[in-house]
């Protein structure tokens, strides 16, 4: 055990001084349903209403789909499932950047008598198939068991968490991928949820309050420069020590602005374990927040950063 947390520790020490700490942004998206006259090719896709600003913020604002009916019971202007694409996000990661992470948040629930789960949620390329690979990286389907899969009565807030690269891609699990920074800042890069078609009598219709998207990524120390005294200090990168962690480990932040600020920490399924810290902060001052303890069980985990506009996430992992 002594030597795989010593090579694990050569590993971390060796890629912080080939890459330095993980840099972030998020965004949210600029189209629903209607880039590139999707609505004119595609149709609504049960969102007849729905805009992208619905779903930019935590506000009571919702993107929401028509009444979802049981296949065998249409009525005129209604459907038996949806589809929503989200694209347009605006990224601007640099070209030579390493693509670690990609996360998305989403915050939904459901109102009427039947259920409705997802048919697939996926990390997108681009919608129309036609042109080519469209649905890239891991994608969560109708089968796999996960938090959200089946919407809830009232609002929640879920986290989709993929690697920059891996061999579990595409609706089977198991194909190859490797996300770039030019598909991740391309205008057709999203997120596509789509729901199972309904069955049973009566009706139900999916709300949506958030959807963001996080991407972490790294680059190579000799392609940074120094910033000059006029340019702006870009905002600290928390620091999590150690990580990996045995027993516990610490998360320190600095805060962006005066006011409050909560850390959360959440399960690679995207369900909240806890909250690890909630109250007021101080511009520029740093804080300590303790992140792990015995009781936490082994695996890997998604801390959460909120202080006004800053939101910053990263993983934690814990060996035993």
């Amino acid at each position: 055990m002594r030597k795989n947390l010593c090579f694990l520790s050569i590993t971390l020490v060796s890629f912080y001084f080939a890459y330095g700490q993980p840099l972030s942004q998020t965004r949210t998206a600029t189209y629903l349903n209607n880039l590139n006259n999707f609505r004119q090719v595609f149709g609504d896709q049960g969102y007849p209403k729905a805009t992208a600003a619905d779903v930019a913020a935590d506000d009571d604002v919702y993107a929401y789909t028509k009444k979802l009916s049981s296949s065998t019971r249409i009525r005129r202007n209604d459907t038996s499932s949806s589809s929503l694409a989200l694209q347009g996000f605006g990224f601007t990661i640099p070209d030579e950047a390493t693509i670690e992470n990609i996360s998305v948040r989403v915050r939904r629930f459901k109102k009427g008598t039947l259920s409705i789960k997802d048919h697939f949620v996926s990390v997108m390329r681009r919608y129309d198939c036609t042109e080519g690979n469209c649905i890239f990286g891991y994608m969560w389907r109708n089968g796999d068991v996960y938090p959200g899969n089946s919407y809830p009565d009232a609002e929640t807030e879920y986290i989709f968490s993929q690697s920059g690269s891996g061999n579990n891609g595409g609706f089977n699990h198991d194909e190859v991928y490797q996300w770039t920074p030019a598909m991740v800042n391309h205008q057709y890069f999203g997120v596509r949820i789509d729901t199972y078609p309904i069955e049973g009598r009566g009706s139900v219709v999916a709300y949506y309050d958030l959807v963001d998207v996080t991407v972490e990524y790294s680059m190579p120390v000799t392609n940074r420069r120094a910033p000059s005294t006029t340019e702006t200090k870009p905002l600290k990168e928390p620091i999590v020590y150690p990580n990996p962690f045995a027993m516990k480990t610490n998360i320190q932040f600095t805060a962006s602005e005066n006011g409050n600020a909560v850390v959360e920490l959440y399960n690679i399924n995207g369900v909240k374990v806890r909250t690890l810290f909630s109250g007021g902060v101080f511009q520029g001052q740093v804080y300590n927040v303790s992140a792990g303890d015995v009781l936490l069980p082994k695996g890997i985990y998604v801390y959460n950063i909120r202080n006004g506009k800053q939101n910053q996430r990263g993983q934690l992992i814990k060996l035993q």
